[in-house]
């Protein structure tokens, strides 16, 4: 049996354990802003962006807004400390941490080992947002935690900079950066129903071009590019953990024609949904 864990939500945070009961396996796992999680024992098997992971004790997970996350496998035995931020609380903390080295290493890497001599200090750190949020009112809690994750964040980008030998190379974010963060929020909300980059761009208030050019310049992808990879990621996920037909996976994305998803399946991965298929079920044989 599973022991009991807690976890205590204010305005825009939620902090405490989990042992993954309220996580749906096979599932999208919904991440509104951020969450940062730390393993203490057991372990979880996890896919991140169609990447398959399996967190253990030490490792930490930074998850963001725009990945695809299904947890796999949990044992019964795990245990992993978390805060998880919403959208507007994220966004804002995001923009403070202009390390682009960093978000390449979260998104390449999301699940990370820590060094020993960090590990016990991430443990405490996690432990003392609980005690934050148990102990203090709402008002100063809020504050004090957005001022935690601004912290936390610089700390590891330092690192990820130092380690990659890139401190100090950043430029600084802009307008353009954060609307482009703002039409991924965006995506990942409406990605189901909405496939055009119009919708995006009217949400937004600029034009569709506005969009796919600095889209281009801050994420290295078009408007358009980035709904298709992130489709391509979200079929991926069905093919791997369900038995869903392409024609139900197109009716579940909210495309009227099957062979129009296979095209853009295609063009992200070089196969059709089929072949992807078939070459993950002859490497599971």
């Amino acid at each position: 049996m599973k022991e009991l864990v807690a976890s205590k939500s204010i305005t825009h945070f939620s902090v405490g354990l989990t042992d993954g009961t309220d996580w749906k396996c096979g599932h999208t796992l919904s991440i509104a802003g951020c969450m940062m999680m730390l393993c203490e024992r057991g372990n979880v098997d996890i896919t991140i962006n169609s990447r398959r992971y399996s967190m253990t004790e030490g490792e930490m997970a930074f998850i963001v807004f725009d990945m695809v996350v299904v947890p796999v496998k949990v044992s019964d035995d795990f245990r992993a400390r978390f805060i998880s931020v919403d959208y507007d609380a994220a966004q804002d903390i995001f923009f403070l941490v202009t390390s682009n080295r960093f978000w390449e290493f979260i998104y390449a890497s999301t699940v990370f080992r820590l060094p020993d001599e960090f590990r016990e200090v991430a443990r405490h750190w996690f432990m003392q947002l609980d005690w934050i949020v148990a102990t203090c009112q709402e008002n100063t809690a809020v504050r004090v935690l957005l001022n935690e994750m601004e912290n936390a964040m610089s700390v590891m980008a330092e690192q990820v900079e130092a380690h990659l030998g890139m401190l100090g190379t950043n430029p600084p974010k802009n307008r353009a950066w954060t609307m482009v963060n703002e039409f991924l929020g965006l995506l990942n909300r409406y990605y189901t129903h909405r496939h055009d980059v119009a919708f995006y761009a009217d949400k937004l208030n600029i034009t569709p071009n506005y969009l796919n050019i600095i889209s281009k310049r801050n994420i290295g992808t078009t408007a358009k590019e980035q709904i298709n990879i992130q489709i391509s990621l979200v079929v991926k996920m069905l093919l791997d953990t369900t038995d869903l037909t392409v024609k139900e996976i197109a009716e579940r994305l909210h495309y009227d024609d099957p062979s129009y998803l296979c095209r853009v399946f295609r063009k992200q991965t070089g196969l059709s949904p089929v072949q992807y298929r078939n070459r993950n079920d002859k490497r599971r044989e």
